[in-house]
């Protein structure tokens, strides 16, 4: 089998900054600050993931991908459901063992006042900087994190509502990884977020074996796997792009993991 992992695709809170705009205050974002979706270029980066996939792991002489699972963020179910649609796949899973690394850098990016999608907060309130007695967070930020996830109904209604009506969510598929309850004040630490990785990566080895699987997760909890996978010294890998894909293959059951593709993102400089 193979074992594939891709981080989503462009965002549109981050195209938004880059023409001086704050998709926190849009809308769109009022429901859900903490979960911005793909922009148009996000959605054509899945695609172009999912063929790149098909095509390495012909090179490498593996399997098809026969299973797709992702983050319950709504930017990883739009990558997974584009690059399903590359790969033949009809339905994906939603796993939350892939989920965003729910550190204090992720909260401060959408929970304390004046928010802007930066990670690890506003210019004003950065990791490290007390905040001013009685700041006012988001009320989001105070209640267990799985309350913030998509479960599978839920996301396949978020991926109805944005028009992926070619590929279902598999609400018959039973989580790995137990959901989070991590809130303000009690983060997830860069440890954890590196073992849970390492922990759902090889339970879907061992869940679907003989499968191969495409995971969509996030960019730290990628490099995370990576190193946690091969073994390797944090940090010592290529940073995740966006849609950067890993393959990761073994012999057998027991044999340690290699990795033939690592963070690569040439299809995003293909056609």
């Amino acid at each position: 089998m193979a074992l594939c992992l891709s981080r989503h695709g462009a965002r549109q809170d981050y195209e938004c900054q880059g023409r001086g705009e704050n998709w926190q205050l849009s809308a769109e974002a009022q429901p859900r600050p903490w979960d911005p979706p793909l922009s148009a270029a996000g959605v054509t980066m899945g695609a172009a993931m999912g063929a790149a996939c098909r095509r390495h792991l012909e090179r490498i002489g593996q399997p098809p991908v026969t299973r797709i699972v992702s983050s319950p963020f709504t930017r990883c179910l739009q990558t997974a459901a584009a690059a399903a649609l590359e790969l033949g796949v009809l339905a994906i899973a939603v796993e939350p063992g892939l989920g965003e690394g729910m550190l204090e850098d992720w909260y401060r990016s959408w929970a304390v006042p004046g928010a802007d999608s930066t990670w690890g907060g506003p210019s004003h309130a950065r990791v490290g900087m007390p905040l001013p007695a009685g700041t006012l967070l988001h009320e989001a930020a105070h209640v267990p994190a799985h309350q913030l996830l998509y479960r599978a109904p839920e996301a396949a209604a978020a991926l109805l509502a944005r028009g992926e009506s070619n590929v279902s969510v598999d609400v018959t598929y039973e989580p790995l990884t137990p959901p989070p309850d991590y809130q303000w004040a009690s983060f997830e630490d860069e440890d954890a977020l590196a073992a849970r990785m390492h922990s759902t990566m090889n339970a879907l080895a061992c869940k679907f074996r003989g499968e191969s699987v495409l995971a969509v997760s996030h960019g730290g909890p990628c490099a995370h796997a990576h190193e946690r996978l091969l073994q390797v010294t944090r940090h010592s890998g290529p940073v995740a792009g966006y849609t950067a894909l890993y393959v990761f293959v073994r012999e057998h059951e027991h044999a340690p993991w290699e990795a033939p593709v690592v963070a690569d993102t040439s299809h995003l400089s293909l056609g």
